[in-house]
C-alpha cells in the first residue's frame, strides 16, 4: 500500500526557485503524481504551461496569487485551482510565510512527457524555468508550447460547495467532473462517524486520497491501515477498497485520474447508475465487491 504524510518524501529543488517534496511518483502509477510544491517568501514564479499533463493545486498554507491565464486568483489555504494542459500558469507568494500547496499531476498520456520520474523531469526543465523566471515569459528555449484546448482552469474558493451526492455510507461533493477535464474527477468524500463502506473496485480509473480530518482505516486488497490528517493513500486501478470512519467524520479529497474510456458521460450518470447496487449491498454488509 502506498501511504505516506505529505511533508517526508524526496525533495527535488527546481533551480532555486521551488522545492518539490515528492509523495507519489510517476514511476509507481498509470496516470498520477502527486506532491507537495513549496514557494520560497517572496518568491515570483515563472510563467510557464504543461502540454502533456492536467494539474491540481491544493493550497496548504501560506498566501499567494495564482495566474490561471487571464485570470488572477488571491490564493489561502483550503482553496483549489484546476489548470488544464495548456494553460500559462504562474505563482507568486505574498505571505510572510512559505506558500505551499499538494500538486497533483495527470497525464494525458502512458509516455509521462517522456520522463521517468518526477526527478527526471525536474533535471530537463530546471534550466528552462531559470530562464522563464529570469525573463518573466514562458516561451523560452526548450519549453511547453500551448496547446488548443476547450477545457478552462477553474477555481474552489471552498472545496466543500459542490454538488453533493449520497452514496449511502459516505457523501461525495463533486469539485471537478470528467466532462471538464482531460483525464481527471475530482471530489471530496465525507464519511459520518463510524460508517464502513461496501467493498469497490475501479476497472477505468486509479485513486488518491488525501485526509483533511478525522482518522479511521483504509482498506485496500489485504492491507487495512489506519488513516489520519496530512496523509496520502494510493489506491491502483482495479484494486478492492473500502474506507472506515472512527469516532468522528472521515474527509478526505480524492482524485480520480481516469486510466480507461469510462462507461458512463459523466459523474451524475455514474452515479444513478452504480448508487443504488451500492447501498443495497453496504445496507446488507454485503462483502462482495461491486463498482
Amino acid at each position: 500500500m502506498i501511504h505516506r504524510y505529505y511533508l517526508e518524501g524526496p525533495i527535488l529543488d527546481v533551480a532555486g526557485l521551488n522545492e518539490i517534496t515528492v509523495l507519489i511518483d510517476r514511476s509507481e502509477t498509470e496516470l498520477t503524481e502527486v506532491a507537495v510544491n513549496k514557494w520560497p517568501v517572496g518568491m515570483a514564479g515563472p510563467p510557464h504551461l504543461h502540454a502533456e499533463k492536467d494539474q491540481i493545486f491544493y493550497i496548504l498554507s501560506g498566501e499567494g496569487t495564482v495566474l490561471l491565464g487571464n485570470e488572477e486568483h488571491t490564493v489561502h489555504p483550503g482553496c483549489l485551482l484546476y489548470i488544464p494542459a495548456g494553460l500559462l500558469h504562474r505563482t507568486i507568494t505574498t505571505s510572510t510565510e512559505p506558500l505551499r500547496y499538494l500538486l497533483y499531476n495527470v497525464f494525458i498520456s502512458t509516455d509521462k512527457e517522456g520522463h521517468s520520474s518526477f526527478a527526471d523531469h525536474i533535471n530537463k526543465v530546471k534550466a528552462i524555468r531559470r530562464q522563464q523566471a529570469n525573463s518573466r515569459k514562458h516561451d523560452v528555449a526548450g519549453a511547453d508550447r500551448g496547446t488548443s484546448t476547450d477545457k478552462k482552469g477553474k477555481f474552489f474558493d471552498n472545496v466543500f460547495s459542490g454538488k453533493k451526492y449520497d452514496f449511502g455510507s459516505n457523501y461525495t461533493i463533486l469539485l471537478l467532473d470528467r466532462t471538464q477535464t482531460n483525464r481527471l474527477e475530482f471530489v471530496v468524500v465525507q464519511w459520518p462517524s463510524g460508517s464502513k463502506g461496501a467493498l469497490v473496485a475501479h476497472k477505468e480509473k486509479e485513486q488518491t486520497f488525501f485526509i483533511l480530518s478525522g482518522s479511521g482505516w483504509v482498506t485496500i486488497g489485504e492491507e487495512t491501515e489506519p488513516v489520519k490528517p496530512g496523509e496520502i493513500i494510493f489506491v491502483p486501478r482495479n484494486t478492492p477498497h473500502t474506507t472506515e470512519a472512527d469516532q468522528q467524520e472521515l474527509t478526505y479529497l480524492c482524485l480520480n485520474s481516469i486510466i480507461t474510456e469510462t462507461r458512463d458521460r459523466d459523474f451524475e450518470q455514474m452515479y444513478q447508475r452504480v448508487a443504488p447496487e451500492r447501498k443495497k449491498r453496504w445496507k446488507s454488509g454485503d462483502t462482495s465487491v461491486g463498482e
